[in-house]
């Protein structure tokens, strides 16, 4: 990975935008030269990888003759994204990205083609198969393409080049499955170039996502909500946050789990929030649940130990005086290691709830960039799994 995008040879350079929040895979150049890296990428590569990526596919298409490779191609009804021709038969493609399958061009496209082609469906959505199939025709996604190119192995140095080049260049664009994090990821908040901002997004969506199809039936149940937070033109953090609805009146409604990405760390939180130790919100009833259940509060919390932390921050409005989602500054008060927990902890935590006007709490674990867990996207997801159900049972311990 690259912590500049347009160092990759099949990225473009998109030029300034007046849009603040613009994510490359939904421009609309994008699908064009994606399906033109794709075509160079067979075109500069020997011909094993064209069989290989036959065979991976189960396509049934023999050929004798040599390739020639097409980018938009005129048929009389339609045009093709890409062809790959030969003397008696092609394989056509047909890429879509941010935009939707039109069913009616697929239909042109078919009634353009000989008995003896192949059209492939290219997409993001697994979805769409069902309308590839409808029409008989072959539908893969782009993360399955990555994954074919990514197991292929090359014969010399120039097709691993173009290979290793082109499956980055998927990655940076958000069309690979989940691959892990990098040192790039975390150097995009020192760095802060533009065009990387959001492949972090991109990446710490889906991290986000894999891990709620993993939590347990109980927490997706009832964490309906999940979003990005919106991300500022030089953000520190980007953050996702796993919430109840929140068009629901229920006062826990912002006591939330956030996954969240900076400089030094990918970070698991439980947050509670809301209110003062006094008040019949969040922050009062925890305060009171912990003094009339300390003994429960502490073996819930010895239960859990191991790297995780308990911080307690100051909660101040940002702009005015008043203090709401979205307008709010955290000022770190205390960190406390959950490894040894005693009666003089839950006293501590105590004291500062009472004394910090508005106290907010993160309890959580992170993981320091470099680590090697990072790279390994099944563990780190079963890591994610593991802390949001860990931290569960302090929510459960607030609200029951």
């Amino acid at each position: 990975m690259l912590n500049d995008p347009h160092k990759n040879i099949f990225y473009y350079y998109r030029g300034p935008s007046k849009r603040e929040e613009e994510d490359i895979i939904y421009d609309t150049q994008i699908e064009d030269n994606t399906t033109k890296a794709l075509i160079n990428c067979f075109d500069y590569s020997g011909n094993e990888l064209l069989k290989y990526f036959i065979d991976y596919f189960n396509l049934m298409f023999k050929y004798s003759s040599k390739p020639q490779y097409l980018l938009q191609v005129s048929k009389p009804k339609s045009r093709p994204d890409a062809q790959i021709k030969f003397i008696d038969k092609s394989i056509y493609f047909e890429n879509k990205i941010s935009s939707k399958l039109d069913i009616h061009q697929l239909i042109r496209h078919k009634e353009s083609i000989s008995k003896n082609d192949i059209l492939i469906i290219i997409t993001c959505d697994k979805k769409d198969k069902s309308v590839a199939n409808s029409l008989k025709l072959k539908h893969l996604e782009w993360k399955d393409i990555h994954k074919c190119f990514k197991e292929y192995e090359p014969k010399d140095k120039k097709e691993r080049f173009i290979i290793n080049q082109f499956t980055e260049y998927l990655e940076v664009i958000g069309l690979s499955d989940f691959t892990g994090f990098t040192n790039d990821d975390f150097d995009y908040f020192i760095n802060r170039i533009d065009d990387y901002k959001p492949i972090v997004r991109n990446k710490l969506e889906k991290f986000s996502y894999k891990v709620i199809k993993a939590l347990s039936d109980e927490i997706k149940t009832i964490y309906t909500d999940r979003h990005i937070g919106i991300i500022p033109k030089k953000p520190e953090t980007i953050w996702f946050g796993i919430r109840k609805d929140q068009k629901i009146k229920d006062k826990f409604k912002h006591c939330n789990f956030t996954i969240e990405i900076d400089s030094e760390a990918l970070n698991f939180y439980t947050v509670i929030r809301d209110g003062k130790y006094n008040q019949n919100k969040p922050i009062g009833i925890f305060y009171k649940k912990i003094k009339n259940n300390f003994d429960e509060f502490l073996n819930t919390l010895k239960s859990i130990s191991g790297n995780y932390y308990f911080r307690i921050s100051k909660r101040i409005p940002r702009y005015g005086k008043k203090i709401m989602p979205g307008n709010e500054r955290w000022v770190l008060l205390s960190t406390l290691t959950l490894e040894f927990v005693t009666d003089e902890t839950i006293d501590y935590i105590l004291m500062l709830l009472k004394k910090v006007e508005f106290p907010g709490i993160h309890m959580g674990l992170s993981i320091k960039r470099g680590d090697e867990i990072l790279k390994n996207p099944e563990k780190l997801i079963e890591t994610g799994k593991k802390v949001i159900e860990e931290e569960y049972k302090v929510l459960s311990f607030l609200e029951s």
